[in-house]
């Protein structure tokens, strides 16, 4: 059985069983901060699994993941994975272990076919009753039913004696028997051995209880229902084959691998083609979703997964990006994003590989002469600056001193390492930085709603240094719900800032820095100026209008600006990312070139030519289906649900969005691009400011061409910058002195 058949058989199985059938979401998962990848079908359940925000009570998916935790064993072991599929049925506080158990040896042997004497079970030690269910309902003889302790069936593992405190219960594996000419031989050999006989297929976890501070598990009121089936997994089991390599999701890549080589006369292990069939899956899912490699956060990850691919090759020289077309050919059926991003993937992959060739080839002969003028060994702090200064990774230092013998003072460099990041956190301290944390605010209550402004409430819930407070002193910063809330405060989404404002009581002032929002509630992330605030006090809210306003202006021009660059530059430009507050706008997209200063100039003329003509702006909640049957962008990494807000600018731009924006494209005045920068491979930046700021912007650079000598003699220098002179004279005209003719000529 072929593994698309096996999705959509899973799916469909469960969907009869009342399951909504939901889409797997985005493997950058959006609004939580705890994770850097989507590493379990769970994820994006969180809120229902807490109680809320339940609009079904029973669902399924296929979830994509990327977990780097076995990074280390993939290509060694048949089974570990960086990206993989996770197969998931859930319920929250509906149906519990009886059903899905039942559920899942129905859909294992009816389904599946998967004759039942090639399948054992276990549950946790003290769970009797999911060995009853087993044992009486199913009818599983009890030589195949395996009783383990809370490290292996329970989740967390371990959580009934070490935690972490919250919700928790007994899980349920099902596991595959490969037979007795497998593994160790022994006669009592079961699940509990790792010799290879038996491979874990199915999780069922059973949250049913809430440890509390002293260990004490408490019964849940609303129990959940959480599995996971790996789909690698599942596929080697119904193909009949041993490792996951070999199924129909990986095999084709890696003949693609081997043939790479082979035109070549290359020889490579099987380990080293499983790994690079794995990292170039992970890289392709990553970068469709707008992670770029770089040198933080989740652009490291992908960085070192094509990193990791390129040293396993014989060839020295890019060849990852010519197996991004095979992943795509597989894939697109279920993921059609990374079909329409293939070029582009293809193009960051190819450069990355490149780079990486270039610091190979420079840095590594600086390190062998390090070892040479150290005799063999090489200093913490001439570790550090190939790694800090040249960008040669630390494993690829330790793979060539394992060669050669070369001693590595690898403590003196971790010192080294550790006082530059303590040096980059203070450098970036600011008086309140607002980590926004949602899971802070489950018991703040759910207050109303009002679109007063001023608005007079009261504060409901206080969050300081990351503990629930009473009172917010002089000079501290917290994060607050009040009650009622304000419907005029925009929370920070979709790279736009969360409006700001006062709160004021007699003889004590708050200014809220930034809003946010989870669950429902609005969050204010608070600064107290004056006074002290506490819980339950009536105060006074007032919104920053004009910063608002601002606001507004600079995120519809990101939009007019995505326009400029697809009608300048090609339909291949799309968002990757953005920031807009009232001071400025920053938009960061797809290309792979440096924009020239002709291009950059046209794409501002006709941004601020759209702008003269004054066209309204439309805002209207439509459909998703009809907004992208009307042809909207969607900003990528973005998940939808089924109606959306589409923005609409005339004839230039229609956009999905729930951002502020203004009516009408005049009140922006003018738009000046100020920089445009490379943040990482394939993905360009422009940064921008809009009416006032942009007038001051050339007014500041055109003062200082004219205390150099003049505006004629600077004009025709080469490192004038010509694009704003049009605008300079809109602006200065009747203020400066100046002989238009001798600039038009």
């Amino acid at each position: 059985m072929k593994s698309n058949e096996i999705r959509k058989r899973f799916l469909r199985f469960f969907k009869q069983k009342g399951h909504a059938v939901i889409e797997s979401d985005l493997l950058v998962p959006k609004d939580d901060p705890t994770l850097l990848f989507t590493g379990a079908g769970m994820n994006q359940f969180k809120e229902q699994f807490m109680g809320k925000n339940i609009t079904f009570t029973r669902a399924v998916t296929c979830q994509k993941c990327l977990r780097t935790g076995d990074l280390e064993n993939v290509g060694k072991t048949p089974r570990h994975h960086t990206f993989f599929e996770m197969l998931g049925n859930f319920s929250f506080g509906d149906y519990f272990k009886k059903e899905a158990i039942f559920w899942a040896w129905e859909f294992m042997t009816k389904e599946m076919k998967i004759p039942e004497q090639r399948l054992w079970v276990s549950v946790y030690k003290e769970d009797e009753e999911s060995y009853a269910i087993w044992r009486c309902d199913v009818h599983v003889q009890p030589e195949r039913i395996v009783k383990l302790g809370a490290k292996d069936n329970f989740w967390p593992a371990d959580a009934p004696l070490k935690g972490p405190n919250g919700p928790c219960g007994p899980c349920s594996e099902i596991f595959y028997d490969w037979g007795e000419d497998i593994g160790c031989g022994k006669e009592d050999c079961n699940p509990a051995c790792d010799c290879g006989r038996f491979v874990e297929v199915w999780n069922l976890v059973f949250t049913e209880f809430e440890r509390k501070p002293d260990g004490a598990l408490i019964p849940l009121p609303n129990r959940n229902i959480d599995t996971g089936m790996g789909l690698e997994r599942v596929t080697s089991v119904m193909q009949n084959v041993k490792t996951n390599f070999e199924t129909d999701l990986f095999q084709p890549v890696i003949d693609e691998i081997a043939k790479e080589f082979k035109k070549n006369g290359d020889s490579i292990s099987s380990e080293n083609v499983c790994l690079i069939a794995d990292h170039i899956r992970a890289s392709v899912f990553a970068i469709a979703e707008g992670v770029s490699p770089s040198n933080e956060k989740r652009g490291y990850v992908v960085r070192k997964l094509i990193r990791r691919s390129y040293l396993r090759s014989p060839r020295k020289g890019p060849f990852l990006y010519n197996l991004v077309p095979k992943v795509v050919s597989l894939m697109k059926e279920i993921y059609p994003e990374i079909y329409d991003r293939r070029e582009h993937i293809s193009a960051i992959i190819k450069e990355e590989e490149g780079k990486f060739s270039e610091t190979l080839n420079s840095v590594l002969p600086m390190f062998k002469d390090m070892a040479y003028q150290g005799k063999g060994s090489v200093a913490g702090d001439a570790i550090f600056k190939l790694v800090d200064t040249y960008g040669l990774p630390l494993e690829v230092i330790k793979e060539e001193a394992e060669k050669d013998k070369i001693i590595l003072d690898t403590k003196g460099f971790e010192k080294l390492m550790c006082r530059r990041k303590e040096e980059s956190r203070k450098g970036s301290d600011i008086a309140c930085e607002f980590i926004f944390k949602p899971d802070q605010f489950r018991a703040a209550p759910n207050p109303e709603y009002s679109d007063k402004l001023p608005l007079l409430a009261r504060i409901e819930f206080i969050v300081k240094e990351d503990k629930v407070s009473d009172e917010i002193r002089e000079g501290e910063c917290a994060e607050i719900v009040t009650s009622p809330q304000s419907s005029n405060f925009y929370s920070e989404a979709g790279g736009q800032v969360g409006d700001t404002g006062v709160i004021i009581k007699p003889g004590a002032v708050m200014n809220i820095m930034n809003t946010f929002e989870t669950g429902g509630k609005k969050i204010f992330g608070v600064i107290a100026i004056k006074g002290s605030f506490k819980k339950n006090e009536k105060i006074e809210i007032s919104l920053n209008s004009e910063k608002k306003q601002n606001t507004a202006k600079n995120h519809t021009a990101t939009h007019l600006l995505q326009a400029g660059l697809r009608n300048v530059l090609g339909e291949h430009v799309k968002q990757s990312g953005s920031y807009v507050d009232d001071k400025r706008l920053r938009f960061d997209f797809t290309h792979m070139k440096k924009l020239t200063d002709r291009e950059l100039e046209n794409i501002e003329y006709m941004v601020n030519t759209w702008i003269e003509e004054a066209l309204p702006v439309a805002k209207e909640t439509k459909t998703l289906k009809t907004a992208k049957e009307e042809g909207a962008l969607s900003f990528f990494g973005e998940k939808y649900g089924e109606t959306v807000r589409v923005v609409t600018i005339g004839d230039k731009s229609k956009e999905l969005c729930g951002g502020t924006h203004i009516d009408n494209i005049k009140d922006i005045g003018v738009i000046k691009i100020v920089s445009e920068s490379s943040v990482a491979s394939g993905i360009r930046r422009i940064e921008a400011v809009t009416g006032v700021r942009a007038e001051d912007w050339v007014k500041r650079k055109l003062k200082a061409y004219l205390d150099k000598g003049g505006f004629k003699d600077a004009f025709f220098d080469d490192k004038f910058d010509k694009s704003f002179y049009s605008d300079a004279l809109k602006i200065i005209e009747g203020n400066i002195k100046i002989n238009k003719d001798v600039i038009h000529d």
